[in-house]
């Protein structure tokens, strides 16, 4: 047995309580009759402690009775209380908060059948739109999500119209010996009666199969960008494909611009994700490894019942590199931790970032300036949007600048007045986010940022300064990363004015999580 201290038994601690309660009782209480003396007896009085000096006393015993049990007390017990008592838990999550969360789960009547519709509106005529398994399928059919149906070799794919008759009408080609399997996976209830299931055997093209199945008055078709290749190709060699981009810009508004129910199930996720990263900070030491906070955090996501909570953690100049090192780095006193975390509720996911210290840490000043340069620059694209309206738009370029302006004025540097500077923001400020992590719109200068911000839509907010260790110092400073990440959704007030709701946070102040 090697070298170790011990915490003191509960007999130990509950008898040092008890002496602690008859040390108190006896000085606070009414001084004894032996103590007064006894006059007739001709013994003076003695005069009883003050109620002052009885104080003093028992704080003076106290103060040793703490100092006495810290001899029984591991270092990282001591951190751990230091840390409960300098951190408050504002974190907790309400029982209401819990109980909204939960009737989210059930998705509002006839989600699903509006999403066909929007869907349906915005095809040219005689044309369907066309995914495989994944996120755009499950969006607009309430199934054959990713999780629902692996991609294989043979296609599966969802074809969705409106056909002469009025209705959205929604095919499912399926290989013949899968169709069981297909069939029994439940789609919602809005959408009974509109499915038609097309078959296909081994020795048949599913192509063909859905054009006979289309007859002749749908000709072209709209792909899902996710679509691979060759299933493309496939389908071109029987219908024509449709590529006008303002249709396909206009489909992908309908996922892009959340509903309201959308964005609570979001809210729910990403302030599960923070209460997460909050409860994790509370256990983790000086000394601990990435790895093992890594799996705090993992149990801390779980407990709030996020599905496939994960996150990276970086600890001190690992951080540099926004996606970290492939170490297994231990937390010194004069480092900072990242941590990005994300899991899903009700099918939506979150993202949160976080650049923190514990509380007894030991962080150099110039680290926290950088902290509060990327702070500043996360607050900054919303300061920009709220001068813009539905009228005059900004667009996903214009925020992407606010925040880009705010770092490279920390850094002494004026490349992103015209051109994105990426020497140590070397990333994009966000990406849109619901059913997929990652998805548009995309928050960056040049063509892909060019689009205008719309209410409903939901991104991330992410700047980041990121100084690596073997890298060019910056105003004296390296080996340091730092970044801040909330989702935020754009909303507009009655007269037009852009606004908005922060999913998460933002954090205050340095010190906060």
């Amino acid at each position: 047995m090697g070298l170790g201290f011990f915490a003191p038994s509960q007999h130990q601690q509950q008898q040092g309580i008890h002496d602690s309660l008859l040390i108190e009782a006896d000085l606070f209480g009414k001084p004894s009759e032996t103590s007064l003396g006894n006059v007739e007896d001709g013994h003076k009085p003695t005069r009883p402690v003050s109620t002052f000096g009885q104080r003093v006393i028992v704080a003076i015993l106290f103060l040793a009775a703490f100092i006495g049990a810290l001899k029984y007390m591991s270092s990282a017990s001591l951190m751990g209380i230091i840390a409960s008592l300098s951190t408050s838990d504002s974190s907790s999550l309400s029982a209401a908060f819990n109980r909204k969360c939960e009737a989210l789960l059930t998705p509002p009547p006839k989600t699903y059948s509006n999403r066909l519709d929007s869907l349906v509106s915005e095809l040219p005529q005689s044309t369907v739109w066309i995914a495989e398994p994944g996120p755009s399928a499950s969006y607009f059919i309430g199934g054959f999500s990713t999780q629902d149906w692996w991609l294989s070799e043979r296609p599966f794919f969802v074809a969705i119209g409106r056909f002469s008759q009025g209705s959205p009408r929604i095919f499912l080609v399926t290989p013949e010996f899968e169709a069981l399997r297909a069939s029994l996976i439940e789609l919602p209830k809005d959408l009974d009666g509109l499915v038609t299931w097309v078959k296909w055997r081994e020795d048949q093209s599913p192509y063909e199969a859905l054009k006979a199945a289309l007859d002749d008055e749908i000709n072209a078709f709209v792909l899902d960008g996710l679509t691979r290749q060759f299933v493309a190709e496939g389908l071109r060699n029987v219908l024509r494909e449709e590529k006008n981009y303002e249709v396909l810009e206009k489909i992908g508004l309908i996922r892009e611009r959340k509903s309201h129910w959308e964005v609570g199930l979001l809210r729910c996720a990403n302030q599960k994700t923070l209460h997460a990263i909050r409860k994790t900070r509370k256990r983790m030491h000086l000394g601990i490894s990435e790895s093992k906070t890594s799996r705090i955090l993992e149990e801390e996501m779980a407990k709030t019942g996020l599905m496939g909570g994960e996150g990276l953690v970086l600890f001190g100049e690992n951080a540099a590199l926004p996606h970290g090192s492939g170490t297994d780095r231990k937390l010194i006193k004069s480092e900072m931790v990242l941590i990005d975390a994300g899991g899903k509720w009700g099918g939506y996911v979150s993202d949160i970032t976080r650049t923190f210290a514990l509380a007894n840490s030991k962080i150099p000043l110039s680290h926290i300036e950088i902290w509060e340069a990327v702070h500043k620059a996360q607050h900054a694209p919303y300061a920009y949007l709220k001068t813009t309206n539905t009228t005059i738009p900004a667009t996903f370029a214009q925020l992407d600048k606010a925040a880009r302006s705010a770092i490279d004025s920390w850094a002494g540097s004026t490349a992103g007045t015209d051109i994105p500077n990426f020497d140590i923001f070397t990333h994009r400020l966000g990406h849109g986010i619901g059913i997929e992590g990652h998805e548009s719109p995309y928050l960056i200068q040049g063509s892909l940022g060019e689009r205008q911000v719309r209410s409903g839509h939901v991104f991330s907010l992410e700047p980041g300064i990121y100084l690596p260790i073997n890298g060019k110092p910056v105003n004296g400073i390296n080996g340091v990363g730092v970044r801040l990440e909330d989702c935020f959704v754009v909303t507009e007030d009655e007269d037009g004015g852009f606004k908005g709701e922060w999913l998460s946070g933002p954090v205050q102040s340095w010190g906060d999580v």
